[in-house]
């Protein structure tokens, strides 16, 4: 064999060698770039899904308080009509417990194991309770009143709105403890929340 022979074959022998050691290289490369890829794309789920969790949690809270605020409300408005001697002419013909029944069943039908907080249900649950007991003051009202004399019924009027002032009261402090329970001191609905501010004024 020739001397030039013998040197292209430790030439090619080298380049070989060299080929297969940056093809081993390259595919490591490649292979800890997919894994480091991998690795994102599974940090990038796992966050999504922290956040997708977070989101609902929030948005059902928010509607928990969203229902105590219209069950406050209902309570409230139904004081001040109390106080009002045009309504009372009403009371008789008009049956304002049905509104609160309704928004009682929608209460009772909310998925309450979704706060995931024994305090929050706790102070959600008072708020069924209260819209019954409402209802119970106005039906008993709207009994009496049918059934007694006209110069007797302003003394009705004044007994069931002193009970319902009480109730009112009490469950103006319900919301702010299911506000606190819920960790929701600074979020209300637009909607709701407004109405529920501007009966407080009136």
């Amino acid at each position: 064999m020739h001397q030039s022979d013998s040197v292209w074959s430790e030439t090619a022998a080298w380049v070989e060698a060299i080929g297969a050691i940056a093809a081993v290289i390259g595919s490591g490369w490649v292979a800890a770039h997919d894994s480091r890829a991998a690795r994102r794309r599974e940090a990038d789920a796992a966050a999504a899904a922290v956040l997708k969790e977070a989101r609902a949690a929030l948005a059902t809270k928010t509607a928990a308080l969203n229902l105590a605020i219209l069950a406050a409300t209902q309570i409230h408005d139904l004081h001040v009509l109390l106080m009002d001697e045009a309504w009372r002419g009403r009371v008789t013909r008009v049956s304002a417990s049905r509104a609160l029944m309704a928004t009682e069943r929608m209460l009772t039908a909310f998925p309450i194991q979704t706060l995931s907080d024994a305090a929050a249900m706790v102070e959600f649950m008072r708020f069924p309770a209260s819209l019954v007991t409402a209802s119970e003051i106005y039906a008993n009202l709207e009994t009496d009143v049918r059934a007694a004399a006209p110069p007797d019924r302003a003394a009705l009027f004044e007994t069931c709105n002193g009970q319902m002032a009480r109730l009112d009261a009490a469950s103006q402090r319900q919301l702010g403890a299911l506000k606190t329970a819920l960790r929701l001191e600074g979020v209300e609905s637009a909607g709701v929340a407004t109405k529920a501010r501007e009966a407080k004024s009136t």
